[in-house]
């Protein structure tokens, strides 16, 4: 008999049933080695053509692929590597623009304050002279109310003098002459005379 034929025939039978639980394991290593060289040989050859055809069609483009896979998450790697340099040099630029910024608006700030404070200056300085001004105003308003109420009272005293002066002397002056004599009293001519 060939050795293919008792191949089949060794995977093929079945063995009887017996009252041992591990009889099927005794025959199934019989089987397994084989008990002449002949099919050792063809056993062993055949593990080695299966292995060959396993390397060639199987390991190859499972290291291959495994390759291209370690290629590709390394360039991945690579690539967040030098989003992350990028996101840190954006960030630095970013940070410089803020402090850039809060001393602008800081110096901002304060230059409005020195505007404010000349403006408050400027409009206290005004203030200060409007009312120096209106008090001036008021200054001669109040000299010039005083020399009209002299002048008012001058000629009311007058009015009153030669009512009494022509009383007193109950003669009838005209009064040309009565407010010559009155003026010249009130402004003291009087007691020169």
């Amino acid at each position: 008999m060939s050795t293919i034929n008792k191949l089949l025939i060794m995977f093929t039978s079945v063995s009887e049933p017996s009252n041992d639980p591990f009889a099927d394991l005794k025959t199934i290593g019989k089987k397994i080695i084989p008990s002449d060289i002949w099919s050792f040989v063809v056993q062993l050859l055949a593990t080695a053509i299966l292995v060959f055809i396993i390397a060639k069609f199987l390991v190859k483009p499972a290291k291959k692929f495994i390759e291209e896979r370690k290629a590709f998450i390394d360039n991945n790697i690579n690539e967040a590597v030098n989003k992350n340099k990028e996101a840190d040099e954006h960030l630095n630029i970013a940070e410089t623009r803020l402090k850039n910024s809060r001393k602008e608006s800081k110096d901002i700030i304060d230059a409005a304050k020195v505007t404010a404070m000349n403006e408050k200056k400027r409009i206290m300085d005004e203030t200060k002279q409007e009312v120096a001004n209106m008090k001036d105003k008021a200054y001669k308003d109040i000299e010039s109310e005083r020399l009209k109420m002299k002048e008012d009272i001058s000629s009311e005293v007058i009015d009153v003098a030669l009512l009494a002066a022509s009383k007193v002397v109950n003669r009838n002056i005209n009064d040309e002459d009565n407010h010559k004599i009155v003026s010249d009293f009130v402004n003291g001519k009087g007691d020169n005379e």
